[in-house]
């Protein structure tokens, strides 16, 4: 319920399909994903987009595809991920990043929040499950 895809959807690509994502991020000039990894195993992805394809009409870049292992999780590894997408924003000049989250979502909130990201008051509802309700977060860059 965390994301604009399915559970179902994304078990069903390929190992290839996430290397080709994270290639494809890791060299545009408009995204870049970040991967985890240790002993060569993936523990978490961020992806950066230079826009947020659910608000066109604004500048700023938006942090995507955010998830961490469960057995990962509270070791630091979505601190460095969300902080190495900070990073790109600031090299691209950003005066800020946003986010949307799911408003169930506890844990991700409260690693976001630790992150300096706030609530802008902005919602929708979750594409494939709209009774569920996605906020906007953003963080300061200047």
């Amino acid at each position: 319920m965390a994301f604009g895809s399915t559970l179902a959807r994304e078990e069903a690509f390929t190992d290839d399909v996430w290397r080709q994502r994270a290639e494809r991020g890791a060299s545009g000039a408009d995204n870049v994903t970040f991967v985890a990894e240790q002993d060569g195993r993936w523990l978490g992805i961020a992806t950066g987009l230079a826009s947020d394809p659910d608000v066109p009409d604004d500048p700023r870049p938006a942090l995507v595809g955010m998830f961490v292992l469960p057995e990962a999780r509270g070791r630091g590894v979505g601190t460095a991920l969300v902080n190495a997408v900070v990073d790109w924003a600031r090299q691209r000049r950003a005066t800020a990043l946003c986010l949307w989250v799911t408003a169930t979502n506890d844990p991700a909130i409260a690693l976001y929040e630790k992150c300096s990201f706030r609530r802008t008051g902005e919602s929708q509802p979750l594409a494939h499950s709209p009774a569920v309700a996605l906020f906007r977060m953003a963080r300061d860059l200047v």
